[in-house]
């Protein structure tokens, strides 16, 4: 198991839930947005889009949660590239199997 410190994992926490209220506050919008709406409405997509954009993140941060706790190593596609931290050299990994 990799070592990720039990303050970052409660900022994640935190995060998430900052991220659910957000994402509330847009449902609620989209809720009461008047019907019919055109398909060109800038705002309405404009909502669309910042629903999408928080899920997308929410989910990231789940899985990057889930994979901090668990016990075997991160798969890595051989497609992945990984930058290191010194110098910010960039290499490809080997699969793990």
């Amino acid at each position: 198991m990799f070592e990720v410190s039990t303050t970052l994992l409660g900022e994640i926490d935190a995060e998430l839930a900052r991220i659910a209220n957000a994402r509330a506050d847009v449902a609620q919008e989209i809720r009461m947005f008047p019907t019919p709406f055109p398909a060109c409405d800038v705002h309405f997509t404009r909502l669309s889009e910042e629903r999408m954009r928080l899920q997308r993140l929410a989910t990231a941060l789940e899985a990057f949660r889930a994979a901090a706790a668990c016990e075997e190593p991160p798969l890595i596609h051989p497609r992945d590239t990984v930058y290191d931290a010194v110098g910010g050299k960039r290499y490809q990994p080997e699969p793990v199997g």
